[in-house]
């Protein structure tokens, strides 16, 4: 087998908590405000009142005796944004849901939003990488007028081909064809496109496979939107070339497969940089989803990586993201307008997200800096918010949140890794985007997410809240709740 190079130490523990570095749980962007709203990854609406909904995981948390089994949460959207106290808690002991409560499962550990029936309501594709020593599964959950009820488990294409089916998941409208596909990524160095409709005896579309342009061991990301504005959803996934062809060590790349009637185009590869997570939005405003690439390895693990983390977003056009383009923003913490500075192993870019969260007509651009200090507060970690504006990514106003920031709840605290997963999406449908963090170890790995609304001038601290399980009813133990955030 390929020989997959060291990871820094407080990345592989982010990782075993979080599982947010590592391209295992997919943040989807909220959609643009902009004619390519309706071609982009489906704003999560679980029951169909109007309002944004967030789901989470704790693919981690341990159930009766079984270690590492995990569940899914959703908190329902309303006036005053999320509320724990309307919420829907499943595992794989819930009523309708397929499987059983077993260890090392990860239920949760990837997670994917789509209206995937065509009934009015999104639901939840949840991915179990463990399932079965490591198989892995895919499970639909349905939304409802109640939000989601009852379960229907996606079958594996070609199980001999790889493990870990499930570990990665996105979806969108590939094809064009009014439905809603799903991407499911696996163990190894190929995904597969699921055409829809599903339904709820488990039929669905074809599968189709989707190999990276390259010899490759790993895909670290996925995720989808619209970057020509065709009205097809385009696949973006990002993964580490093989060691053994490249003694020199890896890279980490991306490509881009724009979408076509026939699902996503392979013929035609658009290389980008790599990253350890995706999110795709309109920055400019120009109707073309951007494509941003968070990246949180160093030179010595990655050569496409840097000192403490970057950035690259590729601007979206009529012909889509072009190779050899010029990026749109190439971000560190020593660029012009980012707050901090660039030191080693900060882990700038551990969360993207792009949304307006103030009404402007411009994504604004989120990061995670999941192991920034405060002060001599070791690895409490930060987020940035970063304006759009008809030029791309601004170079002014950007703010930073921590759980030092006036406002917001808690107190950043030693590896508490906030900024571990980080969401732009409307949950109180005023037209203004909010901001859902995770501190994905907070109180040793139990896990939290801050709530902070949108307003006309942006993300304010106003309103802010601080969710854990046991607002969900749900213990208190180690589980990385807030793992996986879509919105």
């Amino acid at each position: 087998m390929p020989q997959q190079h060291p990871r820094p130490a407080r990345l592989a523990l982010a990782t075993a908590t979080a599982a947010a570095l590592t391209g295992g749980l997919l943040t989807f962007a909220a959609p643009p405000a902009t004619a390519a709203a309706e071609d982009r990854p489906y704003e999560a609406d679980f029951n169909g009142d109007g309002y944004g909904d967030v789901a989470l995981a704790a693919p981690y948390v341990k159930l009766g005796d079984k270690g590492f089994a995990g569940y899914v949460a959703v908190l329902y959207g309303g006036a005053n944004g999320i509320d724990p106290a309307r919420r829907t808690v499943v595992n794989q002991d819930t009523a309708g849901v397929p499987g059983t409560v077993e260890s090392e499962d990860t239920f949760g550990s990837a997670l994917a939003v789509a209206d995937l029936n065509a009934d009015g309501y999104t639901d939840l594709a949840v991915g179990a990488a463990g399932e079965d020593g490591g198989e892995g599964s895919v499970t639909i959950l349905w939304g409802s007028a109640n939000g989601l009820a009852k379960g229907t488990e996606v079958a594996d294409p070609a199980p001999a081909a790889h493990g870990e089916w499930g570990k990665l998941l996105t979806a969108g409208d590939f094809d064009g064809d009014g439905k809603a596909d799903l991407a499911v990524g696996t163990g190894a160095s190929h995904a597969y496109v699921i055409k829809g409709g599903f339904k709820a005896d488990g039929t669905t579309g074809p599968a189709r496979r989707i190999d990276v342009p390259e010899q490759a061991y790993a895909i670290d990301a996925m995720d989808a939107g619209d970057t020509n504005a065709d009205g097809r959803a385009d696949l973006v996934l990002t993964y580490r070339t093989d060691r053994t062809t490249d003694p020199s060590g890896s890279w980490s790349k991306g490509v881009a497969y724009l979408g076509s009637a026939s699902g996503p185009d392979t013929a035609t590869p658009r290389i980008l940089n790599g990253g350890t997570s995706i999110a795709l939005g309109d920055i400019d405003g120009d109707g073309y989803d951007e494509i941003a690439l968070g990246n949180v390895f160093k030179t010595e693990d990655d050569h496409s990586g840097s000192l403490g983390g970057k950035v690259v977003v590729i601007r979206g056009s009529e012909g889509g993201p072009v190779n050899g383009d010029a990026p749109m923003a190439e971000l560190t913490q020593d660029s012009t307008g980012v707050p901090g500075a660039d030191e080693a192993n900060d882990g700038f870019g551990s969360a993207v997200s792009i949304a307006d969260t103030n009404g402007d007509g411009h994504g604004e651009l989120a990061i995670g800096v999941v192991f920034e200090d405060l002060g001599t507060t070791e690895d409490a970690g930060a987020t940035i918010v970063m304006n759009g504006s008809s030029s791309g990514v601004s170079r002014t106003g950007a703010r930073t949140f921590t759980q030092n920031t006036a406002g917001v709840p808690g107190t950043g605290e030693a590896t508490d890794y906030f900024g571990s997963d980080a969401v732009l999406s409307d949950v109180n449908a005023d037209g203004h985007a909010d901001f859902t963090v995770t501190a994905g170890f907070e109180d040793e790995g139990v896990g939290a997410i801050t709530a902070l609304p949108g307003s006309a001038t942006g993300i304010t601290t106003t309103g802010a809240r601080t969710f854990g399980p046991g607002s969900l009813g749900q213990p208190r133990t180690y589980g990385g709740f807030g793992a996986g955030l879509i919105g």
